[in-house]
């Protein structure tokens, strides 16, 4: 049996990147070009290490929305679309969805729980 090729979704860095949650480093500046250098550098590495990239842009608005992650836990059978803790982070793994079901069956964790796949650890 062939290994399956390993697929990466990511999604481009928001311009309002500095309004970005952060809970446990202090506010500083971030620099959105210097974001966009390392995330395609990010990319580049998937590229290397065998990854098919998809880079998603629809929710460019949203400041969290470079962390993906944080919106589904993918696992072979299926993924699981998190209920972000956040309210501000609440529309990103609807954003997410079209996406993922091209390649899972998409099951949902619905408020009031809340689920982050950067949570999670497998």
């Amino acid at each position: 049996m062939a290994t399956p090729k390993l697929l990466a979704i990511t999604h481009l860095p928001s311009p309002r990147l500095h309004a970005c949650q952060r809970t446990f480093v202090p506010t500083v500046d971030i620099d959105p070009e210097l974001a966009t250098h390392q995330h395609e550098q990010y990319r580049q590495v998937l590229r290397e290490c065998g990854a098919d990239v998809i880079v998603l842009g629809h929710s460019i608005a949203l400041p969290d929305s470079t962390f993906i992650e944080d919106t589904a836990i993918v696992l072979d059978e299926l993924a699981i679309l998190g209920s972000m803790g956040a309210p501000c982070r609440r529309s990103e793994p609807a954003a997410i969805e079209s996406e993922l079901r091209k390649y899972r069956t998409v099951v949902r964790v619905d408020p009031p729980a809340t689920l982050e796949g950067g949570d999670v650890l497998r």
